[in-house]
């Protein structure tokens, strides 16, 4: 009796273990197919939620045309890439060409300062040539001078020699017809270091200028100094004839060419400037009428 109870003890766990492991495999096999059909349905859910986003996206209809969409917004940006370029290429060229053009004024600018140079070094030797053509001609005004003056002494050498009696008889008339030397008088009207030399007509024969009687023009006038060096010729105008700027010392004044007038006085006079004058010299000229 133990023994046969104790066997079937053993029988029975023994079954038990051969339908343990069918158990198992149902509850495997179930699982599965629970997981693969989740799977599908996700799939379709997935599938679906992606149709309605393209339908909400087209319009309504599950037609995609976004390919086509972004070709042409690609398209679109290329051509603004190829203008946005060429709008850089024609903002290179005008940059160049700027350049160009500064570089251009800058050269222009630099010829027109070596021209101007080379204008101020002309006008300067020409304002040096114009002072000598001056100078020469105040030298050549002062040999025409002593020329006429030397030829005048020739003619009076050359004249016949009169009668002894004649020289005694014209000594009175010599004497009536001397003409007045010339005087040199103060003048707050001229520069203390100027003398002034005035030609007039001296219609009443007074010997001093009037209101009303004209001044002459024309009449050249020297200047030299106290060594007989010449310093100036110049030609009376209406004011006459005025040299400043002059040392102090002593000059001599003559009219070296009346111009065909007469001379009612002597043609020379000596002026002193006085170093420290508030006053200038005048030298009043009277001349015959025509």
């Amino acid at each position: 009796m133990s023994v046969h109870q104790e066997s079937l003890e053993i029988s029975k766990p023994a079954e038990r273990m051969e339908e343990a492991p069918e158990l198992e495999y149902r509850a495997v096999s179930h699982d599965s197919l629970s997981m693969f059909l989740a799977a599908i349905g996700g799939a379709i859910l997935g599938m679906l939620l992606t149709l309605l986003i393209l339908a909400l996206i087209n319009g309504g209809t599950l037609s995609f045309s976004g390919g086509e969409r972004l070709t042409v917004f690609e398209a679109t940006l290329d051509r603004v890439n190829a203008n946005v370029g060429a709008v850089s290429a024609n903002v290179d060229l005008v940059s160049q060409q700027a350049q160009a053009v500064s570089d251009q004024l800058g050269s222009v600018e630099l010829a027109l300062r070596s021209e101007l140079a080379n204008q101020d070094a002309n006008i300067a030797t020409l304002g040096e040539a114009v002072s000598q053509l001056d100078r020469t001609r105040q030298q050549f005004d002062l040999f025409m001078g002593a020329l006429s003056q030397v030829m005048t002494d020739m003619q009076s050498v050359g004249a016949p020699a009169a009668p002894a009696a004649a020289p005694v008889e014209a000594a009175p008339a010599a004497e009536a017809t001397a003409l007045p030397a010339l005087v040199a008088t103060s003048s707050a009207d001229v520069p203390a270091d100027a003398i002034s030399v005035v030609l007039f007509v001296d219609a009443n024969g007074n010997g001093a200028l009037d209101e009303g009687e004209a001044t002459v023009e024309g009449v050249s006038v020297a200047l030299t100094d106290s060594e007989g060096n010449a310093l100036a010729s110049e030609l009376s105008t209406g004011e006459g004839v005025l040299f400043a700027d002059l040392s102090s010392g002593a000059y001599q004044v003559a009219v070296d060419d009346a111009a065909g007038y007469t001379l009612l006085s002597g043609g020379e006079a000596e002026v002193t400037v006085a170093e420290g004058a508030e006053a200038g010299q005048v030298i009043f000229v009277p001349v015959a009428e025509e």
